[in-house]
């Protein structure tokens, strides 16, 4: 089990529409689905070529408690706003398979 004095910060999961438009594409409205506590540990960052610049990618690694992972049934198509970023999932893990630790590797564009 993760010990909850680590859990310092409050992150909100914001959940991705699942309409369309016109065209059939996903619109881009995200919706709040609730709150949990995690522990955040910045993973480095590196320079990257975005769109027509250079953008700065900051990686994160997110420890939570895995029923509340279970219970927000949290995806990697979700959102976490943690600290005022805006953290995009890039993928889940269930520590060890024991369904007590999950570790959201995480990816804010700035």
């Amino acid at each position: 089990m993760i010990s909850g004095g680590r859990l310092r910060f409050a992150a909100t999961v914001y959940r991705a529409a699942t309409t369309t438009d016109v065209l059939g594409r996903r619109t881009s409205t995200f919706t709040d689905v609730g709150d949990m506590r995690v522990d955040m540990r910045e993973a480095g960052s590196s320079e990257v070529s975005y769109a027509d610049g250079v953008a700065v990618v900051a990686n994160y690694e997110l420890r939570a408690r895995w029923p509340n992972i279970a219970r927000l049934t949290v995806t990697e198509l979700d959102r976490l706003e943690v600290r005022g970023r805006t953290l995009r999932i890039n993928g889940i893990r269930n520590l060890d398979e024991r369904d007590r630790v999950a570790v959201l590797d995480c990816s804010e564009v700035t």
